[in-house]
């Protein structure tokens, strides 16, 4: 099997294997968030985790789908047909209005009704398109200030006004600045079609890749503004594109065998996973598919370290039109990567409780973070900026020794701070926010019926979380398999769920959980590390602590308890509990709700007997209640966190705030030189970026009054300074500095001229028209090589120019100071020729 990326010259695109798309851009564009900045920029384009413009995979795809319906209403002759069944087979069905529904005809021109269906789950995969990655590397390596000029290079401003439809002028207080991204920009990713009728690597149907090759034809725009002269591009799919880009002869051999298309139920009449399922069905005994329960307890034999590559979106609720997301992945959407890891056993090991996948959660210091307890609270006063002692966390299970004052519960996860002095950290994983619309096809623009505008809650890109992977000792795992990219959570078809795994071997157990030796006063501490399902006798979801005590204690094989609330003693719980939602995508129907004690929640009990500590292991490692395959029931026994009274809170290092840890280049006068190894596209950003710079510094740097006396004395003529302008405006062209140096040399040969400008003026100019270094020492800043040689000529015309114009305007807008000393020159002015 092959993983070669498919090319034209290629037979065609193999299913599961990635083939390349790239959108080269014929003039500005925007992939706008929704947002803007206030007061500066009213309408943002989407960035990346670099902060480079990218686009949208969801964008492009959709743009793809309104092209292969037009494709598949001629192929199919104005009707409904093979054609029609492709873009669903491609793309997906589309809820309430699927291309049926939308093409078919219907009385009045309403769309035909159709009967309720399964959905039609897309078998392509869009990934956003961003710059090429190696541009990317690069930019990300350059110094703090290179790096934010090609940031912003990438990137320009559109200023736009509303026209009034009546006295069609523009329209008062509708003036708006939006940004775009620069024109010749090229973006590009692998995307990648997976039928589930077809085996990895095999030829995927000739018709969904003839569908994709005409419609990426008939895209020339995409983003916002599109019909109005922004995004006009060029798309290739696999290399086979429009001219300039490709020879197109893949789609010219497709297009000759269009008289042979199948639907998609005759091109894949039967799906791998039945058959695999029908297979193993028939080997396995009932006790293995039941999987009769494990006398032996897994063990923790690795780690699973994820990366997210894009947004990651674990929907925990709807709010209005936000989708809100969790701050951690859980083990629910990561165990179906662990079966298919697992191999034909998988169902055997999850079914008998052999295999425990435990929620991802944020990874600080190459440690996974647990729920910080409900039973430690922060003083609400406290201020360690005005302190000198470090912040202290009050545990409400001991007795209070403080003063009684004021405390508040503290989110997030935690680990231990082992460097620190024995205290704990809080970390959490940082959530951004995309806006997303449904355009309706009639009005072109989202509507209420279409389901408008919404927006996504989603883990950043770049969060690193962590899980843990419970197996048996003998249990063979694939972990090439899983040591790669994989897709998870909501939406992840397209521009969320990306995320790279590395499998860790011999993890090692986390120091929070770590057993207290002295369980005092026969006292057992529950710390829950995930959420915990529980059925009462009945059936029915309880969140009731006496049914905790009970399953647990029949689990350790002993009676727990709840303590008596005596006066002035500490509460025995600081429980809460949750509520997860998700949705079946295959009946497209909402599962039953579960219901639980939340994660973090601390209980104490009293024990009658002691628990052996083999009980104890085992019920750490199983977990306790319903699904902890999933990750449900993890919780910790008597960890010393919670019999300490106060716990140390040490604060974060600045790499955990996000701080810069790169060097602090162009501030300075000092030559430096880019890597050989650079591409030209991040050059030219970089090229852009300074360009920009250079013309805001020199307008800044103008306005030093000791900078305009160094170039230009303060009784030259307008007549003068005009033509120092003049020529500062020709530095640029092939014979621009001769002739600012001809002009210096004829102002030498004139007495009058030489006695107003002087031989250190005369001298400096030189030097400005000679290409030398003291331009960078007036300016205070310096580009690296070779861009501060190429933009030496544009820089000095810059500064020349702004120096003469603020001369000109410190004139036209004296001073009192200015009016004193520029009194007995202003008649000398007069008699000195230009």
């Amino acid at each position: 099997m092959t993983n070669a990326k498919p090319t034209v010259g290629n037979t065609g695109l193999r299913n599961g294997q990635p083939f390349t798309v790239d959108v080269e851009f014929l003039s500005d564009w925007a992939c706008g968030t929704g947002t803007g900045r206030h007061g500066a920029v009213d309408r943002e384009v989407q960035r990346d985790a670099d902060g480079l413009p990218m686009l949208r995979g969801k964008a492009l795809a959709a743009v793809l789908r309104d092209a292969a319906e037009t494709v598949a209403t001629g192929l199919d002759g104005g009707v409904t047909g093979t054609w029609h069944d492709w873009v669903e087979a491609v793309f997906g069905s589309q809820p309430g209005a699927s291309s049926r529904q939308r093409l078919g005809p219907g009385k009045a021109g309403e769309p035909r009704p159709q009967p309720r269906s399964t959905p039609v789950p897309a078998a392509l995969q869009a990934r956003p398109l961003r710059l090429p990655e190696e541009v990317r590397r690069a930019v990300a390596a350059f110094d703090d200030r290179d790096r934010v000029l090609a940031r912003e290079a990438a990137v320009l401003l559109r200023p736009g006004v509303q026209i009034d439809q009546y006295r069609h002028t523009a329209a008062d207080d509708m003036f708006r600045v939006e940004e775009r991204a620069a024109v010749g920009l090229t973006v590009t990713t692998d995307w990648q079609l997976s039928f589930a009728g077809l085996a990895v690597g095999e030829l995927v149907p000739w018709e969904a890749e003839l569908l994709l090759l005409a419609a990426a034809r008939l895209v020339d725009a995409v983003g916002g503004k599109r019909r109005r002269g922004a995004g006009r591009c060029r798309v290739t799919i696999a290399g086979d594109g429009a001219s300039g880009t490709g020879d197109g002869t893949r789609l010219a051999d497709l297009l000759r065998r269009i008289d042979q298309a199948k639907t998609p139920a005759e091109a894949m009449p039967t799906t791998v996973a039945e058959t695999a399922d029908t297979q193993t069905a028939e080997t396995q005994t009932a006790d293995t598919m039941l999987g009769a329960k494990a006398k032996a307890a897994p063990e923790h034999r690795h780690d699973l370290r994820i990366t997210a590559l894009t947004p990651l979106m674990v929907a925990r609720g709807v709010l209005g039109n936000l989708v809100l997301s969790e701050r951690f992945v859980p083990g629910t959407s990561l165990l179906p990567m662990v079966a298919k890891a697992l191999g034909d056993r998988a169902t055997e090991l999850i079914t008998s409780g052999q295999v425990v996948v435990t929620n991802a959660t944020v990874e600080v210091d190459g440690k996974r973070s647990l729920p910080l307890p409900r039973a430690l609270h922060q003083f609400k006063d406290a201020d360690p900026e005005q302190s000198d002692e470090p912040p202290v966390l009050v545990n409400l299970l001991k007795p209070r020794t403080d003063d009684g004052q004021r405390l508040r519960t503290m989110p997030g996860f935690c680990i231990r701070d082992t460097a620190g002095g024995g205290g704990i950290r809080i970390a959490e994983a940082d959530l951004v926010t995309q806006a997303h619309a449904v355009i309706d096809d009639a009005s072109q623009r989202p509507t209420e019926d279409s389901g408008g505008l919404f927006i996504h809650e989603a883990i950043a890109a770049g969060t690193v979380l962590r899980c843990e992977l419970w197996l048996p000792a003998d249990t063979r795992l694939d972990t090439e398999w899983l040591n790669r990219e994989h897709a998870i959570g909501r939406s992840r078809k397209d521009d969320y769920g990306h995320v790279r795994v590395e499998v860790i071997d011999r993890p090692g157990e986390p120091a929070l959980t770590s057993r207290s030796e002295d369980p005092a006063n026969g006292e057992l501490v529950v710390w829950l590390l995930s959420d915990l399902l529980l059925r009462g006798p009945a059936g029915a979801p309880v969140t009731s602590l006496d049914q905790l005590g009970t399953v647990l204690g029949a689990a350790l094989g002993i009676d727990l308890t709840l303590p008596e609330q005596e006066p002035g003693q500490p509460p025995a719980e600081f429980v809460t509990t949750r509520r997860v939602e998700s949705w079946q995508r295959r009946w497209s129907m909402p599962r039953p709700s579960l219901t639980g004690i939340a994660a973090g929640s601390v209980v104490r009990f009293q024990m009658s007997g002691v628990p052996d500590d083999g009980a104890l292991r085992r019920v750490e490692a199983t977990g306790l209640g319903e699904r902890t395959a999933e990750g449900y029931g993890r919780l910790a026994l008597q960890p010393w966190l919670l019999g300490e009274e106060t716990v140390r809170l040490s604060a974060p290092d600045d790499q955990s705030k996000g701080g810069s840890n790169g060097s602090r280049g162009g501030e300075g006068t000092a030559r430096r030189w880019l890597a050989d190894d650079v591409p030209a596209l991040a050059v030219e950003l970089l090229r852009r970026g300074w360009r920009r710079e250079l013309h805001r510094t020199a307008a800044v740097r103008a306005a030093d009054d000791a900078l305009r006396d160094l170039l230009v004395p303060g009784n030259a003529t307008a007549a003068q300074l005009g033509v120092l302008r003049t020529l500062a405006d020709r530095l640029t062209a092939g014979d621009g500095p001769a002739q600012l140096r001809g002009w210096i040399a004829a102002t030498r040969r004139n007495p009058p001229r030489m006695q107003v400008w002087g031989e250190r003026r005369l001298d400096q100019l030189a030097l400005l028209a000679g290409g030398h270094e003291e331009l960078w020492t007036h300016l205070g800043v310096r580009p690296p090589e070779p861009v501060a040689g190429e933009l030496h000529r544009q820089a000095a015309g810059w500064l020349l120019t702004e120096v003469a114009r603020a001369e000109v305007e410190r004139r036209r807008n004296p001073t009192t100071d200015d009016d004193q000393l520029a009194g007995p020159q202003a008649d000398r002015n007069e008699e000195v020729p230009a």
